[in-house]
């Protein structure tokens, strides 16, 4: 047992070493720097067009999009010349003892006139003799959505390993940050660690993961109470591959209902306390073992967010449902 002193520093000091190696990459590899930490309701109130945008002078329309620091023209680094880099064959950005890092673009890709390349999914990965370990998606200067929207990719890679990723999608109404992910490296298990995303669905309202176990809702609106029917409607409403604005107030009825019930439990005993944000993490840890989206298409981060709010919820009822039945003895 005199040993058990030491354990915890010495988890920490391997978790350490795990993530403290330093990467030289040259910066024009390296992406910009603008998303390794981002605020998407920021970025949304400065990138959405006022309703007379379209009406104003050039000038004026000029003085806007300066507002906006996400627009390609204000990005300090350019896709396009990357593409010219890498499109021929996978480059080695990081050469180290023991892996190197690469950047590769897939295969579907296209070409203008005047040789610029789009539409090309960038890929970071890791390699050791001359397998890849792992890999992630992480850039794409243009995805074509529809007639009037695109989708594009950005990101940036630190000297300390950490790779920030940021999707946005361009309509007649702006550019809109939707989804960011924040990984490390473990250069042990060569391996990119999925660290935290923040997930854009609706107007002022966003989804934050951080792994392994907290689901928090961000939020500048007002929580609102749903009553019985709307509650029942909204929970036959449910659909794995839809997402449905009612699903806040959903987990949220629940997750206050539950608060209540672990309050309740805790005045009728002295002895043990449950904790609610201990509770909160283990049900949060299990539902976010579900895979997460690999881009921020809609497509993808609906279904996903559906299936989590769901198990989060059921998570909740299935507990106030223990603590109802402790309170009953």
């Amino acid at each position: 047992m005199k040993y058990s002193h030491y354990l915890v520093p010495l988890c920490l000091l391997f978790s350490t070493y795990c993530y403290s190696q330093h990467y030289q990459i040259e910066d024009k590899y390296r992406g910009d720097p603008l998303f390794r930490k981002i605020d998407m309701n920021k970025l949304d109130k400065d990138c959405t067009y006022p309703e007379n945008y379209r009406q104003l002078s050039e000038s004026e329309q000029e003085k806007i999009d300066k507002l906006c620091p996400i627009r390609k023209f204000n990005l300090k680094f350019d896709l396009k010349k990357l593409y010219k880099f890498i499109y021929k064959e996978p480059v080695i950005i990081y050469n180290g003892q023991n892996f190197q890092l690469t950047l590769s673009m897939s295969e579907n890709y296209n070409i203008e006139s005047d040789g610029t390349i789009y539409e090309g999914d960038i890929f970071l990965s890791i390699v050791k003799d001359n397998i890849v370990k792992d890999k992630i998606y992480l850039a794409n200067n243009y995805i074509n959505l529809s007639d009037f929207a695109a989708a594009y990719q950005h990101y940036f890679i630190t000297s300390e390993g950490e790779i920030n990723t940021l999707y946005l999608i361009e309509d007649e109404e702006g550019i809109s940050p939707m989804f960011w992910k924040h990984y490390k490296i473990d250069n042990q298990k060569m391996k990119f660690v999925l660290q935290d995303m923040l997930v854009n669905v609706t107007d002022g309202v966003q989804y934050q993961i951080i792994y392994p176990n907290q689901f928090n809702i961000i939020s500048n609106k007002p929580v609102t109470k749903i009553n019985s029917q709307e509650l029942k409607s909204c929970e036959d409403e449910y659909d794995k591959e839809e997402y449905y604005s009612c699903y806040i107030d959903v987990y949220n009825h629940y997750n206050s209902r539950l608060k209540q019930k672990i309050n309740l439990l805790n005045k009728n005993n002295n002895t043990i306390k449950k904790s609610y944000l201990k509770l909160q993490q283990n049900m949060a840890s299990s539902c976010l073992e579900l895979p997460p989206p690999i881009s921020g298409n809609r497509r993808k981060t609906d279904p996903y967010l559906s299936k989590i709010m769901f198990c989060l919820i059921q998570n909740y009822k299935q507990e106030i449902t223990n603590i109802e039945k402790q309170l009953a003895h």
